[in-house]
């Protein structure tokens, strides 16, 4: 026909009619949106070239009829139904777009979808990125957003998007963002997240997703690339697994690196021990090397003799472990003592084994590591949240050495010595000594750097929890205490032993075959006196045990001395209890004496008239 003029609205009043067919005609003006309630009816527009949009320079058909109307035969006409603007209604309706803080232009007849808001296109009408942060959307994700296909960066986080992610969103192959994190979703990931090899950046935490996240590919560029709920507490019994995360958040909405878990602590600690075990060892051979090179006259340096080996004075081994320390039962020849030093030894190993084991990050399970980036609504990328600063480890490092410097020196220094004594028991005794030293010492040093990495997030928790574990190194020490109270004679034999035996005065150094080395020689005045006199070490021994036995003879004259002095204080006060009993009775005859007295005197006054009685009165 050759109809002309608009298209009468009123047509779309015609709810029961099948077929408008206003085909090959020229009609002007825009197509009515009324149009969009023929939802049965076959709408027959085509050949009408002078129609357009609302606006005279583009031509779009009303949003309601190319969404509503199958039977409109324009409706896969890119030109006239934009089939995007038809999927980003869906989107709109399912996410309760009425109920948006801003959806200007959305879902508007003739409205161009690429100007409503958060919605870009590129220069060919493609919708590459839909940002509807923070906008209030509800509902759910709809699945029509799989067929936006140009789709480059998605970013939907800080809603109330519940429901399960779709399964379109894996065929979104040139997605490069997707956030869809602080939402109500639930379910599991799809499976098709593995073929995003565009995907740069994934954030999906702050939702209630549980399972597995299927591997992705690895485009990141920083540690907030893969961010999920992967990390403990979790509102599940088993978190989101997720292995190619960068970070992991929890409930609590604390997060951290997932690299921190290849950090296994315990495995290090082992490698460490092992390491300070193997080095005691060099030290050991080294000494006896150091000896023997000595002994057959190689000759070094003053200055190196004395800073490698000085004279061990009376006593000096015994200081060098802790006169108040159960380590020093290792001196001794007591079994029982050796039990206590052994079995303090193995409680400070298992202390400080769960210190080490708690400092390890199990992002499956709930131990002392406290996270330490959190991922705010209002950015896209955490933030480290630890104040610990240079200073706060610096003033680590000085307490540290305060406390822990000396005994790691005194249990070298004894490791070094325990071979001047030879292939003996006392190198054994002080060997052990000082490998038990060292050792339980360089464990709490490891100990206090690891469980202050885990836990410590400012420089006051830093001092503080290496103050707490300086305790537990104190435990042989209040052991020895507790010893001294309990059973004070016992300890104060085993003291005597080792004083016996490592306080004797000094004599020649012996190597494993029993001569005495060159260098003790030359840094001793009296070995060079024994040596000038040439004293034998029997000699030397037989002194020893001389003195030695005058000192027991000695104990014993002074044990009698005493028993005597005693037992002359009991008969002095034998004596004096007797006198005191002595006088309390002539005390008591006196008094009898002055009450009869008094009594006769009474009896004459009263008869001092009677002539009779006079005279006796």
């Amino acid at each position: 026909n050759l109809l002309t003029g608009n298209i009468p609205p009123e047509i779309g009043l015609l709810s029961r009619i099948e077929v408008l067919n206003l085909a090959n005609n020229t009609f002007t003006g825009s197509i009515p949106s009324v149009l969009g309630a023929l939802v049965n009816a076959a709408v027959l527009l085509k050949g009408n070239d002078m129609i357009t949009g609302q606006y005279k320079d583009d031509k779009i058909a009303p949003l309601s009829i190319c969404s509503n109307v199958p039977g409109f035969d324009l409706i896969h006409d890119p030109t006239w139904c934009p089939p995007e603007r038809n999927l980003l209604s869906k989107f709109y309706y399912e996410a309760k777009g009425q109920e948006w803080t801003n959806s200007t232009g959305w879902v508007g007849e003739f409205n161009d979808h690429c100007k409503w808001h958060g919605i870009s296109c590129n220069e060919e009408g493609r919708v590459v990125n839909l940002s509807l942060r923070n906008g209030g959307l509800s509902g759910r994700i709809s699945d029509a957003i799989g067929n936006l296909t140009s789709l480059r960066r998605v970013d939907l986080h800080d809603n109330d998007l519940k429901g399960s992610i779709p399964d379109g969103i894996g065929k979104l192959l040139n997605l490069s963002s997707l956030r869809l994190s602080y939402n109500a979703l639930t379910g599991t990931v799809p499976d098709g997240f593995s073929s995003l090899s565009k995907l740069e950046i994934l954030h999906i935490h702050g939702n209630r997703l549980r399972g597995t996240l299927p591997i992705l590919a690895l485009n990141g560029n920083n540690e907030s690339s893969f961010i999920a709920d992967c990390g403990s507490p979790s509102d599940f019994e088993t978190p989101l697994e997720c292995p190619s995360c960068t970070m992991c958040c929890n409930t609590l909405q604390e997060c951290d690196v997932t690299e921190e878990e290849n950090i296994r602590f315990e495995l290090r600690g082992l490698y460490f021990m092992a390491g300070i075990l193997g080095s005691l060892f060099v030290v050991v051979i080294a000494s006896l090397y150091y000896r023997r090179v000595m002994k057959l006259g190689v000759r070094t340096s003053h200055a190196i003799r004395r800073f490698l080996k000085r004279e061990v004075t009376p006593g000096d081994e015994h200081d060098a472990i802790g006169r108040e320390s159960v380590y020093s039962f290792f001196l001794s020849s007591s079994v029982t003592g050796w039990i206590l030093a052994i079995l303090a030894l193995v409680a400070q190993g298992f202390c400080f084994s769960f210190f080490i084991g708690g400092s390890t990050l199990e992002l499956d399970s709930d131990k002392d590591w406290i996270y330490k980036f959190v991922c705010p609504r209002d950015t896209d990328d955490c933030r480290n949240t630890s104040d610990v600063e240079l200073t706060g480890w610096i003033y680590f490092a000085i307490i540290i050495a305060v406390h822990l410097l000396y005994d790691l020196l005194n249990g070298l220094k004894l490791v070094w010595r325990s071979a001047r004594y030879g292939l003996s028991r006392k190198s054994f005794q002080v060997f052990i000594g000082g490998l038990s030293l060292f050792f339980i010492t360089a464990m709490a040093v490891f100990t206090s750097v690891v469980y202050n990495v885990a836990i410590s997030r400012s420089n006051l928790e830093l001092i503080y929890n290496t103050v707490i574990l300086l305790f537990v190194n104190d435990i042989d020490e209040k052991l020895y205490e507790t010893l001294s109270v309990i059973n004070p004679r016992w300890l104060g034999d085993i003291t005597k032993e080792i004083d016996t035996v490592f306080c004797s005065p000094p004599h020649a150094t012996q190597d494993s075959d029993g001569n005495t080395t060159e260098e003790d020689v030359e840094d001793n005045p009296t070995l060079k006196k024994v040596k000038s006199n040439q004293a034998t070490n029997e000699e030397i021994g037989t002194l020893i045990e001389g003195i030695q036995r005058e000192r027991g003879q000695m104990e014993k004259e002074r044990a009698l001395k005493e028993e005597e002095i005693w037992l002359l204080k009991k008969e002095i006060i034998s004596i004096k209890e007797e006198m005191m009993s002595e006088r309390a009775r002539k005390d008591e005859e006196i008094e009898s004496l002055k009450k009869l007295i008094f009594t006769v005197r009474d009896e004459c006054m009263s008869l001092r008239g009677m002539d009779k009685y006079s005279t006796v009165c």
